[in-house]
């Protein structure tokens, strides 16, 4: 396989440890840019939290398209992935999460393979998130190394504790047909800052 073939953007990242993934994981991302495809996941957040010092992130990183401004449980949520034959770079991303008697509230973004184990996520405004991704006992792990904002020509990189912390992500199987995702970002002095977690099924009425 040449370094040129379309790959989706997660497998790239991963290299040989991609297929040390579980089937379930390997699923959810397996859509290549640069190629029409979708796909839908649905599940529920059993707890979405924020603390007292994130607060303060929650009004500019709705602006950014980030962060969730709520806190709940047993949130019903659904996370749409697509790609496009016009852009051979990313995986897009479309997150719906209904808090009850709130409008639903919407986490857009896109991920870029950068080079070696290194992907980006990007928000609105330029706006994005370096992680590094490993396989771990077949869960995917991604951990965020730093935040980039792209004003026009100009790159600035902003570390973790400038921000809410140092971001892990896990997403593990917990079945054929299931996986587990946990989202949590902790500050060297604050702690706990801002976390979500949840079991999520890949929709096959989707296509």
């Amino acid at each position: 396989m040449s370094q040129s073939t379309p790959l989706p953007v997660i497998r790239k990242a991963l290299g040989d440890r991609w297929d040390e993934l579980e089937t379930i994981v390997k699923r959810h991302y397996d859509i290549t840019p640069g190629n029409k495809t979708s796909m839908t996941i649905k599940g529920v957040m059993g707890e979405v939290y924020h603390s007292k010092i994130a607060k303060l992130f929650l009004l500019p990183g709705r602006l950014f398209g980030a962060l969730v401004p709520y806190q709940g449980k047993n949130i019903p949520t659904e996370v749409r992935n697509w790609t496009t034959n016009d852009n051979s770079m990313a995986m897009f991303w479309h997150r719906t999460l209904h808090f009850p008697d709130k409008a639903p509230v919407i986490f857009s973004s896109r991920m870029e393979h950068i080079n070696g184990n290194e992907i980006v996520e990007y928000v609105k405004h330029g706006m994005g998130i370096r992680m590094l991704l490993s396989e771990h006992d077949a869960s995917l792990v991604f951990k965020g190394i730093g935040y980039v904002w792209k004003i026009g020509h100009i790159t600035l990189h902003i570390p973790n504790w400038m921000i809410l912390g140092d971001a892990v992500i896990i997403e593990k199987a917990l079945s054929e047909t299931a996986f587990f995702m946990d989202f949590k970002i902790t500050h060297p002095l604050f702690g706990r800052t801002f976390s979500y977690s949840g079991t999520f099924a890949i929709d096959e009425s989707d296509g």
